[in-house]
């Protein structure tokens, strides 16, 4: 029986491996049952998360007759599942990024990122919570009848074991540094592993810096007068404005600028006619 299950495995991950354009590995450690849930039931229509032993996971990979599969071995660590997705590695990453939840610490819990604590009042009425506060490494005080932090302080480093001590004083001050969700450590896509490092972007900077190189690109071709499909109609404006203002500093007629030449003439005619009457 155990070995019928096996072989579904096997060929389940292998068919999906062979037919799914974006294939993502995430790390399922430490999350909650019915928050898998949650994330399965938000991904629905998106992605599909499918976890299994690692050595029928491997064998799978082994088995799948695609090339550059291979590849994603090296990154199936620890308590790893597949997300198999049509997104493309940076929406699908964004996507389950925006879509993370906050949980309150726990004492062995890892910090995602440095926590630091603002300096101000907590909310918090004077007793035996000042002692929680200070062996978390918080300076504290008593004014108007509550506790005050005096000094803005990190009391953990991202990376770094959570206390007990310090996971008590979050909890007091009703902080959840922890994230709650997927965590994509690589993306598989043509062949090619992106890694979260790499799909960690900010997509509203990266349009603004391709809008900035376009427009660079764009001046650049103006002035040197290289031709291309998207400067042609500015270029022949420019070269429009440009004769016409040579035509009329030359004094040379055109159709065009027959009526500008003509009000110019005019304009100096009243202006000699002026000095002439007052010289006389």
């Amino acid at each position: 029986m155990v070995r019928k299950w096996k072989k579904k495995d096997v060929k389940e991950i292998k068919k999906l491996l062979e037919e799914t354009p974006v294939i993502g590995i995430t790390n399922m450690y430490k999350i909650p049952g019915p928050q898998l849930q949650n994330i399965r039931k938000d991904l629905h229509g998106k992605a599909d998360i499918r976890m299994s032993r690692k050595t029928l996971m491997l064998r799978a990979i082994d088995k799948a007759e695609r090339e550059g599969i291979d590849k994603l071995k090296e990154h199936l660590k620890g308590e790893a599942a597949f997300v198999f997705t049509e997104m493309n590695p940076f929406k699908i990453y964004s996507y389950i990024q925006e879509n993370k939840s906050s949980a309150p610490a726990k004492a062995g819990d890892i910090a995602p990122n440095d926590i630091t604590i603002k300096k101000g009042g907590t909310g918090i009425d004077p007793g035996p919570a000042i002692g929680k506060l200070q062996n978390a490494g918080l300076k504290t005080s008593i004014d108007d009848g509550e506790i005050k932090i005096v000094k803005k302080s990190k009391i953990v480093e991202e990376g770094e074991k959570i206390t007990s001590e310090v996971a008590a004083a979050l909890k007091m001050l009703g902080m959840k540094p922890m994230e709650i969700g997927l965590s994509l450590k690589t993306v598989w896509e043509d062949g090619n592993i992106f890694k979260s490092d790499d799909l960690d972007i900010d997509v509203e900077e990266y349009k603004d810096n391709i809008q900035l190189a376009y427009q660079r690109a764009l001046n650049l071709s103006i002035n040197t007068g290289y031709v291309t499909d998207e400067n042609i109609r500015l270029l022949l404006a420019k070269a429009w404005n440009e004769s016409k203002a040579l035509a009329l500093e030359s004094g040379y007629p055109t159709k065009e600028n027959i009526q500008d030449l003509l009000r110019m003439t005019h304009e100096k005619t009243k202006s000699v006619k002026s000095k002439v009457e007052e010289v006389s």
